[in-house]
């Protein structure tokens, strides 16, 4: 036990330390100061941070993850189609509600934070139904992404034809890319594999990957579909002043509700996530699954120390990451455009070291491709893709033209080369993508960029400038977001190549060995004259 516990904390503390050593490399050079308060205060943070997501990840070894398996064997022997469909659509959207991710982005944009979570959720519960269903009926995953992409690119079309709506698109794919972290990798992972290996026939080993990345797409889906109907839980976006108050003050404002009640405070949100997600799995459970106390009872114990994970963790981010992670973007701002795309990269390649459920698939991955795919190789490709991505999203920033001229192009060379890259390379690209973009990337490098266009941002007709800083605009959610979709995007393209030069060597590799055996056999040949 303590073995396990001491690993968990290991991982905690590797895939949070590289951030805060950033921030204080940065600070400490000079190139973005931060006051002795937040040195303070971001030490305080870093503990609290590895101290809840270690109790997460090993809260969620036993419940979010059980549920996903016990589920997924489950639903995979449900001779009542109708069955299969509710249930997973149910688990799907109420596990995405304990998504740190998600919970981070509500707290951090101007909109309505039940609505947005809730158009996510729906999105995530049709998408894993699709998914489950792919698997049951053993349906090509290449056509899948296809026909929804295609889909995707025709709403997208709709929307940005709407002259009043058309700025929250990159927000939209944002939404997409904020799904899959911690608390759903995990658990969709666990419950693909779970029906894979039941009914996924000959190719469960490929079937067992690609549902995350259907997962993604869903919420872009059901976001469109919320503001062409109704936009009016959006509203322009306010770049969140710097805190006086003291350490203390600042965790348990993240930790308590609010006195108007505009915050409820991570300790309410996380149990209101973390319910539903016990209720619908236990009514299914005494139905069907029907387990022994004692797992019920390991159960119960995994999702009380998930559920203490989680709040800690949210509410150092909350209090620390993401106010200064918004400090120090408005700093870099203040640089050179080459420095500020220079430490964009290196920030971007940290990143995707510090996401939790990155080494979740990255081990997946080793395991089910029997080691062909070494972890270390993914891992290196991922975090070259990240870099790449949050270099993009600052020279998009630095220069502001629209997020549509990465996204688009990127996604069509994507499901151009699905049709030459291997099928379990695809299915594990998109995967990557969705879970690339966790609680890092969205408690630090989403502030980040926004507070370097605030800085350096070319203020628009509708933006209001303060201290030479543009404060609010609708505008903002154009200009500013889109980088947690980029850092979705990129890995995507980053693992299709790694497939494509995989399928390449092996060609080379079969052309010696014909070569070879070609000449033996010419040696064998006896001339008569």
């Amino acid at each position: 036990m303590k073995n396990k516990y001491l690993k968990s904390f290991f991982n905690s503390a590797i895939s949070i330390l590289p951030i805060v050593a950033i921030v204080f490399i940065l600070s400490l050079t000079g190139l973005t100061p931060i006051s002795d308060n937040d040195y303070i205060m971001l030490a305080i943070g870093a503990v609290i941070m590895i101290a809840g997501l270690s109790f997460f990840q090993i809260g969620a070894q036993n419940s979010l993850i059980k549920v996903g398996e016990y589920m997924g064997s489950s639903l995979s022997k449900q001779k009542k189609l109708i069955i299969v469909i509710i249930f997973a659509f149910l688990l799907g959207a109420l596990i995405t509600c304990a998504e740190p991710s998600i919970l981070i982005i509500a707290n951090q944009v101007q909109i309505n934070k039940w609505v947005l979570i809730g158009s996510i959720a729906g999105g995530v519960g049709i998408f894993v139904v699709i998914g489950i269903l792919r698997i049951v009926f053993q349906k090509s995953l290449n056509v899948w992404y296809l026909l929804f992409y295609l889909i995707v690119f025709m709403l997208v079309c709709i929307l940005q034809a709407d002259v009043k709506n058309h700025a929250y698109l990159p927000f939209i794919f944002d939404a997409g890319g904020v799904t899959t972290g911690s608390a759903t990798v995990p658990f969709i992972l666990a419950l693909g594999a779970g029906v894979a290996m039941t009914r996924g026939g000959s190719k469960s080993q490929d079937s067992s990957f690609g549902l995350v990345g259907l997962a993604s797409v869903g919420p872009i889906i059901t976001m469109v579909i919320l503001i062409l109907v109704n936009p009016a839980g959006f509203s322009a976006y306010k770049v969140p002043a710097a805190s006086d108050a003291n350490i203390l003050d600042r965790l348990l404002n993240a930790l308590l509700p609010s006195g108007d009640f505009s915050s409820l405070g991570s300790m309410i949100e996380v149990a209101m996530a973390l319910a539903p997600i016990l209720v619908i799995f236990f009514v299914y459970e005494l139905i069907y699954i029907k387990l022994s106390a004692k797992k019920v009872l390991l159960l119960m114990n995994g999702f009380l120390v998930s559920y203490i994970g989680l709040t800690l963790f949210l509410t150092a981010v909350g209090s620390t990451m993401s106010p200064i992670g918004l400090q120090v973007g408005k700093q870099l701002g203040a640089q050179q455009d080459w420095l500020i795309i220079l430490i964009a990269f290196f920030i971007g390649c940290v990143t995707i070291l510090c996401e939790p459920a990155v080494h979740v698939l990255t081990t997946q991955i080793e395991d089910m491709s029997d080691g062909q795919l070494k972890k270390g190789t993914v891992l290196a490709t991922l975090s070259i893709g990240v870099g790449v991505a949050i270099c993009l999203s600052v020279i998009r920033t630095l220069f502001d033209f629209s997020i549509m001229y990465y996204v688009i192009p990127g996604y069509m060379i994507s499901l151009v080369m699905m049709f030459f890259v291997p099928d379990l390379y695809t299915a594990i690209a998109f995967d990557s993508g969705g879970t690339a973009s966790g609680p890092m990337a969205v408690s630090f490098v989403l502030p980040l960029i926004v507070g370097v266009y605030s800085v350096r941002g070319i203020p628009g007709p509708d933006d209001v400038v303060i201290d030479g800083a543009i404060s609010e605009s609708v505008s903002f959610y154009e200009s500013a977001f889109g980088v947690v979709a980029l850092v979705a995007l990129t890995p995507i393209l980053a693992i299709q190549i790694l497939g494509l030069v995989s399928k390449f060597k092996n060609i080379y590799a079969l052309h010696v060995v014909r070569d070879q055996i070609h000449d033996v056999r010419n040696n064998e040949i006896i001339h008569f004259n």
